[in-house]
């Protein structure tokens, strides 16, 4: 296969693959159920920045003998943190002046997002993943997938560094890039490891979900890519053969992607022991076929609603969990109108990107911050709609995370599922340490006459009340279980119940076992 290489080129199939990514997490957050591996749009997320990261560092070395690592950062900054900012402060507004259940620890959440290690602060508060209260999940849960990105590009451009200046030429006078090859594919397969050994099958994943350490592989085998095939890199006369070569390698990757979109939960014992890092494998192989630039993935991957979708896809990722929430802590009965909210949702999702793509990310990526102490002049003496608006979210979201450092999260505004199940898990164990005693001394166990009268009137006969009191055994469950703990207790009287679930209404930790 002839190639030769070029001046960097922009991948336009890689806008495309990110407005895939971004739909998947879009619809697992809709439809779990049907799109039971959407969440795995985030690993094409990872790998799209290995890559893209890597391969600018590597030619900037190439190109220069050295790497400015500030200047990289500064343009990091530059391009994420005013959307991050903007969206951390709207979203503090919104919950200060209307979901004030959500204020504690809402200092923590920012300051952490802010410093890009976000996910171990879930991970050392028990915030879990997978299981919410309806109406108390924190809209912050999402991003831990920017702090491992951030604390990429704190660690890897140094590593990247640290291996060329040590392995700086080949026999061939060439700059040496094997080794980060190797560190690369090295350090994925340790990532690799470590999430199948953390997994704990029965157990929350969180952990292992979010952790930089077990997730890096993504990562990795995206800067991988970058070493073998640089973006500078072109098949030169390429003829029928090497066509339907890189078209049958962006179809395994595709298909076995959507496989795994379809097919693995969030939960499954086989994507934590290779699953994930199966699905990364498959983003390589598409991303391959659309850096060669020849046969059709390239082509099927640019197109103007992909373009317009995955230029605005970190926009619509940090604000579709902030709108689903806040949407459905509104809209109770989501249930009951399932197609007409999610377009809604959908809708406010996009209009808010665009505002936010439009008048946030790019006047402020394209900002010479060097003017900025004479623009605050200009801000204070000639202000505009949207100065006026963000001056605003600054200050009541100011406001709501400073008064969230004094709310002691014990005490804080719950839901009314919260308060119940929290309500509950107090008498269970008491409920069950009586019962018991009774079984233990012989006494008949049953409900009150009013609780069975009760009963009959919701739709149970006689029989069957009769029935269920002399029914004995043990009920195990999640929150959903303790949050009916009262009705249960009538209808079976002799039940013990437990219950072991983790769950983090307010960002912070929940564990009960009673």
């Amino acid at each position: 296969m002839e190639t030769n290489t070029s001046k960097n080129r922009f991948i336009t199939g890689f806008t495309g693959l990110r407005a895939l990514a971004v739909i998947c997490v879009i619809l697992y957050h809709l439809n779990q159920n049907i799109f039971s591996g959407g969440y795995l749009g985030v690993p094409v997320f990872l790998t799209l920045s290995g890559y893209l990261v890597t391969d600018h560092l590597i030619n900037e070395y190439q190109s220069t003998g050295h790497f400015r690592y500030g200047h990289f950062w500064y343009k990091r900054l530059k391009r994420l943190y005013p959307t991050l900012i903007v969206m951390l402060f709207a979203t503090a507004t919104y919950i200060t002046l209307f979901q004030r259940n959500l204020l504690a620890n809402l200092w923590q959440s920012v300051v952490t997002n802010l410093a890009y290690v976000y996910n171990w602060y879930e991970i050392a508060n028990g915030q879990s993943y997978f299981q919410n209260f309806a109406g108390s999940e924190s809209p912050f849960t999402h991003l831990w997938t920017l702090a491992i990105e951030g604390q990429f590009y704190l660690i890897w451009p140094l590593i990247i560094v640290i291996l060329l200046y040590l392995f700086n030429k080949n026999k061939h006078g060439r700059l040496n890039k094997k080794s980060v090859f190797f560190v690369a594919i090295g350090l994925s397969i340790l990532s690799a490891i470590l999430m199948a050994v953390l997994f704990k099958p029965g157990t929350d994943p969180s952990r292992v979900y979010y952790g930089t350490d077990t997730r890096m592989f993504s990562i990795l085998l995206g800067a991988a890519l970058a070493v073998i095939w640089p973006s500078s890199r072109t098949v030169k006369n390429s003829d029928q053969g090497q066509k339907i070569f890189f078209d049958i390698v962006g179809l395994v990757g595709v298909v076995g992607m959507v496989w795994l979109i379809f097919t693995v939960g969030a939960q499954s014992k086989f994507l934590y022991r290779g699953g994930m890092v199966l699905f990364s494998l498959f983003t390589v192989l598409i991303m391959w076929a659309i850096l060669s630039n020849i046969g059709k993935w390239n082509w099927l991957m640019t197109n103007p609603i992909f373009d317009w979708i995955g230029s605005r896809s970190y926009e619509i990722y940090v604000y579709q969990l902030p709108v689903f929430i806040f949407f459905e802590d509104k809209f109770k009965n989501v249930a009951d109108h399932q197609l007409l909210y999610a377009v809604i949702e959908i809708l406010l999702i996009v209009g808010i990107s665009e505002l936010s793509y439009r008048f946030v990310e790019v006047p402020f990526g394209k900002y010479d911050y060097k003017q900025l102490f004479s623009e605050l002049y200009h801000f204070m003496s000639h202000t505009r709609i949207r100065e006026i608006i963000l001056g605003i979210l600054a200050i009541i979201g100011g406001v709501g995370i400073l008064q969230s450092t004094t709310v002691n999260p014990k005490q804080a505004n719950h839901t009314e599922l919260a308060n119940r199940i929290q309500k509950n898990a107090k008498t269970e164990k008491e409920n069950n340490k009586n019962l018991a005693k009774d079984i233990k001394s012989g006494k008949k166990v049953k409900s009150s006459n009013k609780d069975q009268s009760q009963l009959e009137k919701n739709g149970l006969t006689a029989a069957q009340v009769k029935e269920a009191q002399n029914l004995s055994g043990t009920a195990v469950g999640d929150s959903v279980m303790l949050a009916g703990h009262d009705d249960l207790q009538k209808i079976f009287p002799v039940f013990t119940l437990t219950l072991k679930f983790h769950v983090n209404p307010l960002q912070r930790s929940l564990t009960l076992k009673v």
